[in-house]
């Protein structure tokens, strides 16, 4: 047992605080937005919402093995400069639930498609800006949040492509 605790202990926060505490919170917050909002008006089948959620864990992932990781190194995240439990956490569990949430709300609304990005890129850069200067989940280097609302666009406009792309893909399966 102690060599598995200690095989772990790369894995673990330096010490139990505010940006862990910040994750736990952050993670209620969405998952009860998204809950709420899925309940009152189901908007995405299962399906989309599988597929969104997979598809931006591996985002997530991916985008932080480039970004935060050599050669780039642009930015670390909670207390160390290396993966820890709390940065799957956040990848896995909460990441994909405010895009999932910005899809939701475009199909709501139906607003027009770059003032959406623009909007939801803001908001998520905001969230991230946050995040970083309150709660220390993320110490950059040479990161700025004009990059985030960049990459935020960016993954706003790829999720509006990849939910399109599924929806095409059901209305050709009912119409056969």
């Amino acid at each position: 047992m102690t060599t598995f605790l200690y095989l772990l202990e790369p894995l673990t926060p330096k010490s139990f605080d505010k940006n862990e505490l910040y994750t736990l919170v952050i993670i209620v917050v969405v998952w009860v937005l998204f809950i709420i909002l899925h309940k009152k008006e189901r908007l995405l089948s299962q399906t989309e919402i599988i597929a969104l959620y997979v598809f931006n864990v591996w985002f997530a992932t991916v985008g932080d093995r480039m970004l935060a990781e050599p050669p780039l190194d642009f930015y670390d995240t909670l207390d160390y400069a290396h993966g820890e439990l709390f940065d799957s956490i956040l990848q896995v569990v909460v990441y994909p639930v405010p895009i999932i949430i910005a899809i939701h709300l475009f199909r709501k609304l139906k607003p027009n498609r770059i003032w959406f990005m623009l909007i939801s890129a803001s908001i998520l850069s905001g969230l991230e800006w946050i995040s970083e200067t309150f709660f220390d989940v993320f110490q950059f280097k040479n990161w700025r949040t004009m990059y985030s609302f960049v990459f935020y666009f960016f993954v706003i406009r790829i999720n509006l492509s990849y939910i399109h792309k599924i929806q095409e893909l059901f209305m050709d399966r009912k119409r056969k």
